[in-house]
């Protein structure tokens, strides 16, 4: 599928309303009709736009990304900003409970820039250190998203709201294509899934990814984490109580999002 950044003339009115939306915590309206993203193209302009004027303003930079092999339905692609992305812990919410859900994220220890030729998988491989087990938290800045276009959906980061880093797994080869997860609440098991990889490899949303921004003329840092899809659909959580998560047997994720406490 061919997505080019494609600016347009409200793509900043779209960024600094998205950014509004997400700083103030609380769902609004679509976007106005004059800064509305009509294309996948003016979508990712939107998103990338978002990027920049976070980075210049912030000094927030991308610290992950979430991508899926693209469908004729949907095109998963999006950066999750630093500031977003926390370790395994006591976090913050605003809400009561929270949607997340269960994926593996794999670490960059080498950049893969952009350039004219495609990477192969093998190229890709040799530039992962690493992988973790992965929390994606959900969040939309439109309080009705069903009634959302797809590019208003891409350009408002495809739900993303944040990502919450587990520990490591022995080896990113170790990320499978499917593994039961299991999720207790206070210690008490609550509600187990088969886990099955969206796209049946879990790098492959990585593989794609890496050559989709190249096309771009963009590229993957060292540092930076990607997540590929989730294990388990998505799951509401309760706040202020202890999760476990367990990912078959590569490992356990254990995090309490407090609700008391000030969400950014």
């Amino acid at each position: 599928m061919q997505i080019r950044i494609e600016d347009y003339p409200g793509c900043v009115d779209a960024a600094r309303a998205l950014i509004a939306a997400r700083d103030s915590g609380v769902a609004g309206p679509r976007l106005p009709a004059a800064s509305r993203p009509q294309t996948l193209g003016q979508a990712f302009a939107v998103q990338q736009c978002t990027a920049r004027l976070l980075r210049e303003t912030r000094r927030d930079g991308i610290g992950a990304w979430k991508s899926a092999l693209p469908s004729p339905e949907k095109t998963v692609v999006a950066p999750i900003y630093a500031s977003t992305v926390a370790p395994a812990g006591t976090l913050p919410t605003a809400t009561p409970v929270v949607r997340i859900e269960p994926e593996i994220a794999f670490e960059l220890a080498h950049d893969l820039p952009a350039r004219d030729e495609p990477y192969t998988h093998a190229e890709i491989d040799a530039a992962i250190g690493g992988a973790r087990l992965a929390l994606e938290v959900l969040g939309c800045r439109y309080a009705a998203p069903e009634h959302a276009s797809l590019p208003e959906l891409l350009a408002d980061h495809m739900f993303n709201a944040g990502l919450v880093l587990g520990p490591r797994i022995a080896s990113p080869d170790a990320a499978p294509a499917s593994m039961a997860i299991t999720l207790s609440v206070d210690a008490a098991e609550v509600e187990q899934h088969a886990g099955i990889h969206p796209n049946g490899h879990a790098k492959a949303g990585l593989y794609w990814l890496a050559n989709f921004l190249r096309e771009q003329g963009m590229g993957l840092t060292a540092g930076q984490h990607v997540i590929t899809g989730s294990y388990a659909g998505f799951l509401d959580v309760p706040a202020d109580r202890d999760l476990e998560l367990a990912y078959g047997d590569l490992g356990v994720l254990k995090v309490r999002f407090s609700h008391s406490a000030k969400a950014p």
